[in-house]
């Protein structure tokens, strides 16, 4: 078995957005458009697995958001809808009306705000792992534990640090070698001074989207190890989207498409497909 962050050392070298903040992103396949957005600690690189299993129907999409990756740098001053603002202009380098758009943790926010901007760009969305873009942050104790988590870490030693501490919080107990590498690695990849700035730009960002106004079909993804998306969170969620399917996977922490990539896969094909076929 080849884990997927030695595969993705391998891959070839990121396409690039015409205009600026430039953005770097990955095609496979040809088909349908699914546009896969990573996670606050994520890169393009995360979604291997999936460019390489969709391609075979889709045109999957993989983009480095401002501040990770290939792309260009944050540069102050910067406020969360700005990463929407990013993500807009790929279908349109791409003449794409429509895609289908995937989004993992805040990538899952990034999801949600951009149909809450352009409903009509957005032909399905997979809500990962993620919070409700009504309220992007959580509050009282839970708020702070989330910010000393990711800031006290980083700030004491780096990316290095952060991974070290961050990376058991995000995998379930029973995580493979293969996706405690990766999950590392894309942490050891965090520029400090740009996840500084994600971080405090998501703290001021208020209410970006009601669920109940989604009318497009929704999966709702939960992992039953989840402790920064608990399942009954996500339930939640998918409750006020009356479009939406929930679906629990078990023995998965919060990178599910790292943990369990073969169920990840086999319930967004049936979803997409469905979608498709619809």
């Amino acid at each position: 078995m080849v884990c997927a962050h030695l595969t993705a050392m391998n891959r070839p070298h990121p396409l690039r957005t015409s205009s600026s903040p430039v953005l770097a992103y990955e095609i496979a396949g040809e088909g349908p458009d699914v546009l896969f957005l990573h996670g606050i600690g994520g890169n393009r690189r995360n979604w291997v697995g999936q460019l390489d299993h969709f391609s075979s129907a889709y045109r999957a999409i993989a983009v480095d958001m401002r501040g990770y990756g290939d792309s260009d740098g944050i540069v102050d001053p910067f406020e969360f809808p700005e990463f929407v603002d990013d993500i807009i202009r790929l279908p349109n380098e791409l003449n794409v009306d429509q895609v289908h758009v995937v989004g993992l943790s805040m990538g899952g926010l990034v999801a949600q705000a951009l149909y809450g901007r352009a409903p009509e760009r957005v032909k399905s969305l997979t809500l990962v792992a993620c919070r409700s873009a009504a309220e992007a942050m959580p509050h009282g104790p839970n708020r702070d534990a989330f910010i000393r988590a990711r800031l006290g870490p980083l700030r004491e030693g780096g990316a290095k640090r952060l991974a070290e501490s961050l990376a058991p919080e995000l995998l379930g107990p029973n995580a493979s070698v293969c996706a405690t590498e990766q999950v590392m690695d894309s942490l050891r990849l965090i520029r400090p001074e740009s996840y500084e700035r994600v971080m405090h730009a998501r703290m001021r960002v208020g209410s970006m989207l009601s669920p109940q106004t989604i009318a497009v079909p929704t999966l709702v993804l939960a992992a039953d190890q989840d402790r920064v998306a608990p399942a009954e969170q996500m339930r939640e969620l998918a409750n006020l989207i009356s479009s939406a399917k929930f679906v629990l996977i078990k023995d998965a922490g919060h990178l599910i498409n790292l943990e369990q990539a073969e169920r990840f896969n086999a319930e967004l094909s049936a979803f997409l497909n469905e979608c498709e076929a619809g």
